[in-house]
């Protein structure tokens, strides 16, 4: 460090014409180029900066003219199995972005999602009588002096059994706020942990033959979403296919036989929620969905 600062310091050609020494024009010329290069750095430890001299931008410009940007050691896809839906077997593998499926977990901003969700779907109509809205009678309750008791002025006030309630509910709206890139930041962190955690599946369609719910239900458990029924424990799985306005026949008997399993659930990936994919354990996606999930989260 010592060595560095003593070279940076030093100043050949004005110690030399200072001293006035006849050396060589040679040995000036040759000194020129250090102290030109010398005259645009500054120590190490000083906050000084040195003023370029006309005809010298070429040599060393402080600060530098672009930002150096970090480089991603990582690549920028991660790789997923495309298996069969009725089989369970793999079919190809799947170059996945990975600024989707592997982003970082940020718990906070999935229970910033959830919470927004789960206002929205409350009704909030609760409601309650106030004292303008109880039965009775509107006149004085007793006289003011001379009962010995407190004073009241109606029935129909909260204290009495039959009267109003006193800062009752009413009905208002408990909807929430939330800005839309927190709630797609969230919906990455819940696709990235469903995949780190191994139930996620990419299936290459959702559609069936049969509207059998026997028949799905048994998939399920063969292909192993489902815990068999021996076991007791309930099924959690969400289907997310993408579905337009009309449904072709594979998607429509999809949809009639998971009405009546519990604890399986299907959803269109264009409405796909933070909490419903959260609340289930396996979530199922055909390419459709994949390829509508990654266009929309993939960050610009």
């Amino acid at each position: 460090m010592q060595a560095i600062r003593r070279a940076l310091t030093q100043r050949p050609l004005a110690r030399a014409l200072s001293t006035g020494s006849a050396a060589a024009p040679a040995a000036a010329a040759s000194a020129a180029a250090p102290a030109a290069a010398a005259s645009v750095l500054r120590p190490i430890g000083s906050r000084r900066r040195v003023a370029l001299s006309a005809g010298e931008a070429g040599v060393l410009s402080w600060p530098p003219a672009q930002a150096v940007r970090a480089v991603d050691p990582l690549p920028a896809t991660i790789q997923a199995w495309l298996v069969d839906f009725r089989r369970n077997e793999p079919l190809e593998i799947l170059d996945v972005e990975r600024s989707v499926f592997a982003a970082p977990i940020r718990t906070d901003l999935i229970h910033r999602a959830v919470t927004y969700e789960r206002n929205k779907r409350r009704q909030g109509t609760h409601s309650s009588r106030g004292r303008s809205e109880v039965r009775g009678s509107t006149r004085k309750y007793q006289p003011q002096k001379g009962t010995g008791n407190a004073r009241h002025g109606t029935r129909r006030a909260p204290q009495f059994v039959g009267g109003a309630k006193a800062h009752g509910p009413v009905p208002r709206s408990h909807e929430t706020g939330i800005q839309r890139k927190v709630w797609l930041a969230a919906l990455r962190s819940v696709l990235s942990a469903k995949y780190m955690q191994d139930q996620l599946v990419i299936a290459d369609n959702l559609e069936l033959e049969s509207h059998s719910t026997g028949d799905l239900s048994r998939m399920l458990q063969t292909n192993g979403w489902c815990p068999l029924a021996s076991t007791g424990r309930p099924a959690s799985v969400m289907m997310l296919p993408l579905m337009g306005a009309e449904l072709p026949a594979g998607l429509r008997n999809l949809e009639l036989a998971s009405r009546n399993i519990g604890g399986v659930s299907l959803m269109n990936a264009c409405d796909a929620e933070v909490y419903e994919i959260l609340r289930h354990d396996f979530l199922i996606m055909d390419r459709n969905a994949l390829d509508l999930l990654q266009g929309i989260l993939k960050p610009l």
